[in-house]
């Protein structure tokens, strides 16, 4: 891909530039440390606001709050993917910038590859340094956990995040309106999980790696071969079509 490093140095800049990094990265600390915070202490501030009613909570465990953070960025962390991600190509489209670089000796595909790349490692970096840090506070405040399980987990998720990720590039370079390729986006996404949960069909949908993760900390033997596989396949298959779209559109 002809210029890939150089976009996708610019494309770093500019996710640091606009402070990006420093977004995804206080949303999932956030969460990374709330989460074990809530588990840990509800039931005392429960207490303490109702004294008069007997409220009964069974202690929390360690695969409930990884659990937990892991739904919650599950949820949270895809909003966040599309915001940053809709409007990557569509903006540079309408506002007239994509010719400037396109009009460059660099190719559509390495354009895309780069701001997915650049998104991507953003996402990374978020999700490894919340995960640590979820995981630190679980064993001290809870109980201990393993590792391996819970890494499992997070690299499943992070498989489903840039998934989403590759989705909204893709409509990005359909729609020149960064609101359109959002709402499609996170349509398209939405009609995933909801078809996951329907019996053998679901069962190869990029849904159930989410499913897989909360077994590996059960120790539930229910992988999902199937699903990591499709959700390969379509990521691959995004980044694909979309600088091929994107060539064919009016820039």
């Amino acid at each position: 891909m002809k210029g890939l490093l150089p976009l996708l140095k610019k494309e770093i800049k500019e996710q640091w530039r606009t402070y990006r990094w420093l977004i995804t990265g206080s949303v999932f600390l956030f969460f990374g440390i709330t989460t074990p915070l809530t588990l840990k202490y509800l039931p005392d501030i429960l207490k303490m606001a109702a004294e008069q009613y007997a409220i009964a909570m069974p202690p929390p465990t360690a695969a409930q709050s990884l659990m937990e953070f892991s739904g919650t960025i599950g949820q949270i962390g895809i909003l966040v993917a599309v915001l940053l991600a809709m409007g990557a190509i569509a903006s540079e489209r309408q506002r007239g910038t994509a010719v400037f670089t396109l009009s460059k000796p660099v190719s559509y595909a390495a354009f895309v590859q780069a701001k997915f790349m650049a998104i991507s490692l953003t996402f990374i970096i978020s999700l490894i340094a919340a995960s640590a840090i979820c995981f630190a506070y679980t064993v001290w405040l809870i109980e201990s956990a393993a590792v391996m399980p819970f890494a499992g987990m997070m690299l499943l998720l992070g498989m489903f995040l840039l998934f989403a990720i590759a989705i909204t590039l893709l409509f990005s370079c359909v729609f020149t309106s960064s609101i359109a390729a959002g709402g499609i986006s996170i349509g398209v996404i939405i009609a995933f999980s909801a078809l996951s949960s329907v019996p053998v069909v679901g069962d190869y949908l990029p849904g159930k790696l989410l499913s897989w993760g909360n077994n590996l900390l059960t120790a539930s033997s229910h992988p999902y071969w199937w699903a990591l596989g499709v959700t390969v396949a379509l990521t691959v298959t995004c980044l694909i079509l979309a600088p091929r779209i994107l060539k064919n559109k009016e820039i």
